[in-house]
């Protein structure tokens, strides 16, 4: 399995993990599962996209199934067998007159440790007998991530000593005190990493359980279309922490560098934002806030939108600007896929050396066709300037000045932004001291 090649920028640009400016960070809105270490395998999951087409698709199936199994135990069951698993106590090889002086001790007085044991054991024969019966029971037309699950699991009982636990407990429900013995050697010494195995697979389940109650109750496409060539579209997205926020539809429908326009609070940042978020959900295996996508497998992510300056480098923004701009180029450089998202650039300076810089990274950006480039911008010259250029595709935010309101309806348009509010916001919110 192959992973996306990303940075810390990217990461916090998209606050994956960690929000800002008040954001919610992307891994809240899927970190619902059932179990504490569901809730971990989903932080690595949406912290470690995937570039492998066959790893993605196979997730994919498996968390748009209709008949996803429920757990075998529940949370408080599968902690306290994680517990015992960890468990200092020390473990004793099992001998029956030691079992007997054991159990007829503890008939006398009250033995936590051997509580811990007991129940650990009993919860982790139940396990193995749940696995069991839900590899028997998955149907024909199963996921593959589910059947692969379903021969690990054969595999593990029927190749170990596993078995006879499984057989034991269809005819015996309440194992004795040399069995508890026998069998916690058995899971805490001789195959401790075969019951964490086991373990690891519910937690799989768990995940993609979440991510389908998610995509159901939300509207998200779960099966983006994954494909090796570079075609790049989206219908019905929207940025999945928008409240009531509206869909639109974006593809890449000429070159490979799309410039967004668009006046100031007219939602471009959020856009880039939302179209993003898609593409490394979709990577991730993981439902889309959208109604249906086509995807390149990229091999890279790459952003510039929440830029910090550098005090204590002494480093201005504009200054932050170029070196980030430097550092996502040479990515594309390498030959790498790459998606490659750059928001107001050269905000940082002034219009006139805006403009210029802007113009010059745009004929750079045309060097590299294996990869795709999404650049907002409020300098409506340097748009134009490309307008009649085959190699971008130009959209904007819809805003206008309407009976001295400003209207945004947030919806995204094919062609070049013609509004100027700017003044009429300035004008607006100081006014009586103008």
């Amino acid at each position: 399995m192959t992973y996306l090649d990303t940075d810390k920028q990217t990461q916090a640009d998209l606050s994956i993990v960690e929000g800002i400016y008040d954001e919610y960070p992307l891994y809240s809105l899927f970190s619902a599962t059932e179990t504490k270490n569901g809730k971990r395998l989903m932080l690595d999951w949406i912290t470690s996209p995937l570039n492998d087409i066959s790893a993605i698709q196979k997730r994919q199936e498996a968390i748009a199934w209709q008949e996803l199994p429920g757990l075998p135990l529940d949370e408080e069951e599968l902690d306290f067998i994680e517990y015992y698993l960890e468990y200092r106590d020390q473990i004793r090889r099992p001998n029956i007159l030691v079992s007997l002086t054991s159990a007829f001790d503890r008939l006398l007085r009250h033995d936590a440790q051997r509580y811990v044991i007991k129940r650990g054991v009993t919860l982790t024969i139940r396990l193995l007998n749940q696995l069991e019966s839900l590899r028997i029971n998955l149907p024909e037309n199963a996921p593959l991530l589910l059947k692969e699950l379903a021969q690990s699991i054969q595999y593990t009982i029927y190749n170990s000593e596993l078995k006879e636990v499984v057989e034991l407990y269809k005819k015996e429900k309440s194992p004795s005190s040399y069995i508890i013995d026998k069998y916690d050697y058995l899971f805490r010494c001789i195959h401790l990493e075969l019951i964490r195995g086991l373990l690891s697979h519910i937690y799989i389940l768990d995940v993609c359980r979440t991510a389908h109650r998610i995509a159901v109750s939300k509207g998200f496409c779960c099966r983006p279309e994954m494909t090796e060539v570079m075609d790049l579209s989206i219908t019905g997205f929207v940025h999945p922490f928008t409240e009531g926020g509206r869909n639109n539809d974006w593809k890449m429908t000429n070159g490979n560098i799309c410039i967004l326009t668009g006046s100031n609070m007219a939602g471009k940042s959020t856009t880039l934002k939302a179209i993003t978020i898609a593409v490394w959900l979709a990577h991730c295996g993981l439902p889309v806030p959208a109604r249906s996508m086509t995807c390149p497998v990229f091999d890279g992510i790459y952003t510039s939108i929440n830029l910090p300056d550098s005090l204590r480098d002494g480093r201005s923004h504009f200054m932050a600007e170029i070196l980030r701009i430097k550092e996502v180029l040479q990515k594309a450089k390498s030959g790498k896929r790459c998606l490659i998202i750059l928001d107001e650039m050269f905000r940082g300076t002034n219009a006139q050396d805006a403009f210029e810089a802007s113009i010059a990274v745009n004929e750079l950006l045309r060097k590299y066709p294996h990869c795709l480039f999404l650049i907002s911008t409020h300098i409506l010259e340097y748009a134009k300037h490309f307008e009649k250029d085959n190699t971008c595709c130009f959209y904007y935010m819809d805003s206008k000045i309407e009976n001295d309101q400003f209207i945004c309806p947030y919806q995204l348009l094919e062609g070049i932004s013609e509004a100027q509010v700017g003044y009429w916001l300035v004008r607006k919110e100081l006014e009586g001291l103008i």
